[in-house]
């Protein structure tokens, strides 16, 4: 099932405990839903990159999320795959590969990354 990847955010706090930490997540395009709760109402159209509540930002492979920046391979706002693979170094599922959906995406993605 693809899903809308609206962008990619690679965060890092220099003055932290740990500076060379760093965190990379994928903005996600979710349903902008309703809320009809006692202490909270939303009329909602459309999407948002807001993660749902009680859920967490999808990871992606700092490495990986660089290489399709910096080569110009990513396009926000389009259909992806997501290949997974478990990171021991961070303890979490992280997506290792985002797969275009669109055929001309993917030939683009490709000639972006040198193959």
């Amino acid at each position: 099932m693809a899903i809308t990847i609206a962008g990619i955010g690679i965060t890092k706090f220099p003055e932290s405990k740990n500076p060379d930490a760093e965190r990379a997540v994928l903005l996600v395009l979710y349903p902008f839903d309703d809320v009809d709760a006692p202490k909270f109402k939303r009329e909602a159209y459309g999407f948002t990159t807001e993660v749902p509540f009680n859920k967490e930002p999808l990871a992606i492979n700092i490495d990986y999320a660089r290489k399709i920046g910096q080569s110009g391979a990513f396009v926000g706002k389009r259909d992806y795959d997501l290949k997974f693979h478990f990171n021991e170094q961070i303890m979490e599922n992280e997506v290792v590969e985002i797969i275009p959906v669109d055929p001309e995406l993917k030939r683009h993605f490709k000639e972006s990354l040198g193959g």
